[in-house]
């Protein structure tokens, strides 16, 4: 028996990069997986691949996260189907740039629906199962973005920010409830979000200023999400876990220096 052994874990986003990554590492701990994200078609492959490691088939679902009836409806179906959610991965999330003063009211709203309405939404209405289970964790997936700011990501960034609030809102007033609720902040991490960040040469300079010389892949993000939804995990609550290989301690390296003196 493995840590999440039969626990019903929702993954939001579960197609992207992150979100395939944290499927397949619950599968491993035992969950019982439903995978949700806007088509269908684009988990087959992660299903196949889930089901192949544990045995168990995930409940695949089509669901965007902005829907507020869709989600209850899904919540309901999970309910039903597969018994009350132990674990919800907020992880659905979009990224796009444009300068602050050009920042378009779509893009914002875009954003920050599937950014922050999503994550309340998941967590309110899958919430309310572990609310009358007595038992439960969430991990959203938030962003160093949260308290770094990024040129011309402002809807982004301020998304970020809020979830962490979400976070240590839903742990306080849930916490009596047997409900956890945790985040985490990664930094530069390889997915197709972050393809569109730079060539192989920009990718090599920015892992020389990561600490541990590396570009987080997303099987090492999705290890730190485990441990939160697990039991190893029981008495943390409200934390933002950073997970960014030390690039957010190097920010006294980016000043100037004086040269230092001859021998």
């Amino acid at each position: 028996m493995t840590d999440l052994d039969g626990i019903v874990a929702v993954v939001t986003g579960a197609a992207g990069g992150l979100g395939t990554s944290v499927a397949e590492r619950l599968a491993d701990e035992g969950a019982s997986l439903v995978l949700l994200d806007r088509s269908e078609d684009d988990m087959a492959k992660l299903a196949s691949s889930v089901e192949r490691r544990s045995g168990r088939t995930p409940l695949v679902l089509a669901c965007d996260v902005r829907d507020a009836a869709r989600v209850e409806q899904i919540a309901d179906t999970v309910t039903r189907d597969r018994g009350p959610c132990g674990v919800v991965v907020n992880n659905a999330a979009v990224y796009q740039r444009e300068p602050l003063e050009d920042h378009s009211m779509d893009l914002w709203n875009l954003t920050l629906d599937v950014n922050l309405r999503g994550y309340f939404l998941c967590t309110r209405s899958f919430g309310r199962s572990m609310l009358a289970n007595g038992t439960g964790s969430i991990v959203n997936v938030s962003s160093i973005a949260e308290r770094g700011p990024t040129i011309g990501a402002v809807s982004y960034c301020v998304s970020k920010a809020a979830v962490g609030a979400l976070t240590r809102q839903t742990a306080l007033e849930w916490g009596p409830h047997g409900v956890r609720a945790n985040a985490i902040s990664p930094g530069f991490m390889s997915t197709p979000m972050s393809s569109s960040f730079g060539a192989d040469d920009i990718i090599r300079e920015r892992e020389q200023r990561v600490p541990l010389r590396h570009i987080a892949s997303t099987e090492e993000v999705a290890g730190v999400v485990t441990f939160l939804a697990g039991p190893d995990s029981s008495y943390v609550s409200g934390a933002i876990l950073t997970v960014d290989g030390g690039i957010t301690l190097t920010l006294s390296q980016t000043f100037p220096r004086p040269t230092p003196p001859a021998a």
